[in-house]
């Protein structure tokens, strides 16, 4: 049972922050002409949060690569439609998009939001072929919130000893890249969890109950080694969690994982947590097309 103060924060997340992303996307269209959306396919038994929707695009030759997103929103908030419009784009730039729902604190707490993540990749694993999918070329993308499923569930992909804690089997992907955009890695490092409202919120997600008997499973950096999948890291100049990322590029430079390093925005045009996902503003256009040519040193063609 949720304590008053959390619920009272996550409501308060929930209606603020969807007042910002409808003003943010307020006017973009829902349908792009170089852009084929296949929505509300059922990915598992929750009728309202397990649904995906995925995005094609048009002029395409042979199997797509595929993007696999995992939204943020504080383990409390957000959906597939909230990240619709920045999925149209990466699929504009030549990419299926996969972009899914997944069940949200307080109704579940950890590793229920992770487990629908795991549920997805393997479903898409599944019907890859039915929409000309490429499982050998997949990348993993997430931000924020989204951002630690992401920087977490590649390393149970590349870690079979922190895969068995989860229980979770391998999917039947080759996964060549991820991106961390503001994402919530060092997850047990002090201000994480606790940065003013968003400290009050998680605590419908990572209650007292699962930090005293799970914390070892937060723990993801214990578990990154040097064979950790090439990443692409973004923060911007006002990003509240942008340290961060700061140390997560010095981490993985001493653990020698190839990875690259990008920070958005200047002390005249700053940028905030998670801007990329704004597909009217330039900057983020500029980042998101460096992520996709970062992704496209990695695919393998056969």
């Amino acid at each position: 049972m949720v304590d008053e103060k959390t619920r009272l924060a996550i409501e308060k997340i929930r209606t603020e922050w969807k007042k910002g992303d409808d003003q943010r996307d307020a006017g973009l269209p829902l349908e792009i002409p170089e852009v084929k959306r296949i929505n509300n396919i059922a990915y598992g038994p929750d009728p309202k949060w397990n649904l995906l929707d995925i995005y094609l695009p048009q002029k395409s030759e042979g199997k797509i690569p595929i993007i696999i997103n995992i939204h943020g929103g504080g383990w409390c908030y957000g959906t597939k439609e909230t990240y619709q419009f920045y999925g149209l784009g990466l699929a504009r730039r030549g990419f299926a998009f996969i972009n899914a729902n997944y069940r949200l604190a307080p109704e579940v707490v950890f590793p229920a939001e992770l487990d629908d993540v795991n549920r997805y990749i393997h479903w898409v694993a599944e019907h890859a072929a039915e929409y000309h999918l490429d499982t050998n070329n997949v990348f993993l993308v997430g931000d924020s919130a989204g951002g630690q499923m992401a920087e977490q569930y590649t390393a149970i992909l590349k870690n079979s000893s922190y895969r068995k804690k989860f229980g979770y089997k391998m999917p039947q992907l080759e996964f060549r890249a991820v991106a961390l955009n503001s994402a919530a890695v060092f997850l047990l490092d002090p201000g994480i969890l606790d940065p003013g409202i968003i400290g009050d919120a998680v605590k419908g997600y990572f209650t007292d109950e699962i930090l005293a008997n799970k914390r070892e499973l937060l723990d993801t950096e214990k578990y990154i080694t040097a064979d950790y999948l090439p990443t692409y890291i973004s923060t911007a100049t006002e990003d509240f969690i942008r340290d961060s990322s700061i140390k997560f590029d010095g981490f993985l430079t001493a653990k020698g994982v190839k990875h690259i390093f990008w920070e958005y925005g200047d002390r005249e045009n700053p940028r905030p947590h998670v801007f990329l996902i704004n597909q009217k503003d330039q900057i983020a256009q500029q980042a998101n097309d460096d992520e996709i040519e970062f992704f496209k040193q990695f695919i393998v063609h056969s």
